[in-house]
């Protein structure tokens, strides 16, 4: 069968867009895998599927592994943006995901997706695990120039706790009033040039950590800037908004 496809950013974290409003694609691991791969593919993070749930949009998301995963707050960005171009969704509502409903605003070029609250914030040692729609692992360092991403996410991510489920390791240093973050992303098995649950992570466990009262954190990827916004709620954070850019990149057609 031959496909369109699209293919967006949100600084630097890349999906295949699929409108599969009609469902027809077949989202096998093996399939998915193989258009999200970098050499024999079209190659991407992850894929998207838009399908439409009572007639509201819903973002089906898999990594680039093949398998059907948690919340991407990048992926939602985009496909905000996509359904915005295909005229599926207006300047601001809402769409559904795997963690519910997900409002949001679209301007000048930058998207704003609420993400879920977030009640418990565990402290494990000086590092943070918390979950943001996907699970997080917060480390902080002096600096994140030059670390081995890669090496360090895989010795966490495998360790007895959570290799069976996995999770997503992120690397924060701040920099002046902002920070810089580096992801390890599980399903990827890899860095990501950004990742939108991980910026959210970071930026709540450093607000935590600094105790800064501006209720909003700039943050720096290897793929652009983002900012994160919040309200802080008995010990947790509630109205919770992931900012920032995202990008079509190209469209095309393949068969599967």
């Amino acid at each position: 069968m031959l496909i369109s496809f699209w293919k967006y950013h949100g600084t630097g974290n890349d999906f295949v867009m699929v409108d599969d409003r009609e469902a027809l694609f077949k989202a096998t691991p093996q399939g998915v895998a193989h258009l999200c791969d970098r050499h024999f593919g079209i190659g991407a993070d992850g894929l998207i599927l838009l399908r439409m749930d009572n007639g509201v949009p819903r973002m089906l998301y898999y990594n680039s592994d093949g398998r059907q995963s948690t919340m991407c707050g990048n992926g939602g960005r985009c496909f905000v943006a996509f359904c915005h171009f295909l005229d599926v969704m207006s300047d601001s509502g809402e769409f559904l995901a795997v963690d519910g409903p997900h409002p949001f605003q679209l301007k000048d070029g930058i998207v704003s997706l609420k993400m879920q609250d977030v009640d418990v914030l565990e402290p494990i040692g000086q590092d943070v695990f918390l979950n943001t729609g996907s699970p997080h692992y917060v480390q902080f360092l002096e600096s994140v120039n030059g670390l081995d991403v890669c090496g360090s996410g895989k010795a966490v991510r495998y360790n007895d706790r959570f290799r069976a489920e996995g999770v997503n390791v992120n690397f924060v240093a701040q920099e002046g009033d902002a920070i810089r973050v580096r992801t390890y992303e599980r399903g990827v098995e890899d860095e990501t040039y950004s990742c939108g649950t991980g910026v959210t992570a970071a930026a709540l466990a450093f607000d935590r950590q600094s105790r800064s009262r501006t209720g909003s954190v700039s943050v720096h990827t290897l793929g652009g800037d983002l900012s994160v916004s919040f309200k802080r709620n008995n010990g947790g954070y509630a109205d919770i908004w992931l900012h920032g850019p995202a990008a079509q990149v190209f469209k095309g057609e393949i068969e599967i």
